[in-house]
């Protein structure tokens, strides 16, 4: 991932980017569970307190599990990809049989639906914070997921948009930085590849909208939006 050097005020900085607590440490938005090994360099990085750099770890690991069964479309850990995820479930006997019964539970996946909003959320805010040097702790008005293979002609459309700026990013934020610029000389949004084909998202910050937007695994599309910002 090419890496931008923020250049906004530093007075920016001095809040965890998921709680607005004071930072003690530096946290990565994407966690690296959610990507492979060799890990991309310059990874985004936001400062967090200690009870947020640890306290989603649980919900994430389950997050990231659940990603991996259903993309394979198997809850048998021997037809995995991932290594990692295969050790994770061969370790935790609880996590793996969670997720077997929600597979088992309608011929779909049953996913608990708060683990995976947390997780979501968290991506959320560290990548607002990222790229636009803001922090938002307020609830979302929805948060979206499904995965790319059922979303309708109109979802994808949609979900894949690409819009003209109607509200410049923070001076000196990464999303300045990283402007692009239409054929007619206009300002327009752009997703940020982390890591090939395992994870990408998009930050769109207009006139009282926030949207961000995730594609994890080619596998499912997330979106995060605050609608009445002010």
């Amino acid at each position: 991932m090419r890496q931008v050097k923020t250049f906004s005020d530093s007075r920016l900085d001095t809040q965890c980017a998921y709680c607005g607590a004071y930072p003690e440490n530096r946290d990565h938005v994407p966690s690296k569970i959610f990507l492979d090994k060799p890990f991309p360099d310059n990874l985004p990085v936001v400062a967090s307190c200690i009870d947020c750099n640890s306290g989603y770890s649980m919900d994430e690991e389950y997050f990231a599990c659940v990603i991996e069964c259903a993309s394979c479309g198997t809850f048998d850990i021997d037809e995995l990809v991932r290594e990692p995820i295969k050790k994770t479930l061969r370790r935790n006997q609880k996590l793996h049989t969670r997720i077997k019964l929600a597979f088992e539970a309608n011929g779909g996946v049953n996913i608990e639906t708060e683990r995976f909003e947390n997780v979501l959320l968290k991506c959320a805010f560290g990548h607002l914070k990222f790229e636009n040097s803001e922090t938002v702790f307020t609830k979302p008005d929805h948060i979206w997921h499904k995965p790319i293979h059922s979303l309708t002609e109109e979802e994808e459309l949609i979900f894949f948009s690409i819009s003209e700026m109607q509200k410049a990013p923070e001076v000196g934020s990464r999303a300045m930085q990283r402007l692009y610029l239409s054929e007619d000389g206009k300002p327009i949004e752009s997703w940020i590849n982390v890591q090939n084909g395992v994870y990408s998202y998009f930050v769109s910050i207009s006139l009282g909208l926030k949207i961000v937007r995730i594609i994890i695994r080619n596998y499912l599309a997330c979106e995060i939006a605050w609608t009445n910002d002010k």
